[in-house]
């Protein structure tokens, strides 16, 4: 099912998953979420990654919606956004190069604009994360903070 999310992003891009796609019999839930979910994606889509897309350029997430076996395959979280599929991780790169840390600051340059719950600067060091994970939920208040390291040490772009 190759449904549209958003103008450029479709249900395909945020079900994507290499493990899935290995197994595809014992992961085939990850590709046919229910519509709870797929209404959390549009969410997202429509919000949160159109508004990236439109600034930095083009980009699929590395990962979004985990169906509950393939986030145990992945030693996910138990309270995992990408189980509800609020939540999408993308390491930014712009002509070859991890661009994630220049989206971070402006995403929190721009947090009033943008309904993201969750910004996290996953790993990696005080340049660039390894990721950027941006979840949302209607009912939380926005979170910034840094997995691995110092939140006040990264440099700013």
């Amino acid at each position: 099912m190759n449904l549209t999310l958003s103008t450029n992003f479709s249900l395909n891009e945020f079900t994507n998953s290499e493990t899935a796609k290995k197994d595809f019999e014992k992961y085939k839930e990850q590709f046919n979420p229910p519509q709870e979910i797929i209404d959390n994606l549009k969410f997202g889509a429509v919000n949160i990654a159109e508004a990236i897309r439109r600034e930095w350029g083009t980009f699929s997430p590395t990962c979004a919606y985990r169906c509950p076996k393939l986030n145990q395959a992945v030693k996910g979280s138990l309270s995992s956004m990408h189980l509800t599929g609020e939540a999408f991780d993308e390491t930014f790169i712009k002509n070859g190069v991890n661009i994630s840390n220049k989206v971070f600051w402006w995403l929190v340059a721009n947090k009033h604009k943008i309904p993201f719950t969750e910004l996290i600067w996953e790993k990696g060091n005080d340049e660039n994360p390894q990721w950027l994970h941006i979840g949302w939920r209607k009912q939380k208040n926005q979170e910034i903070f840094r997995i691995g390291g110092d939140l006040n040490k990264i440099k700013k772009a």
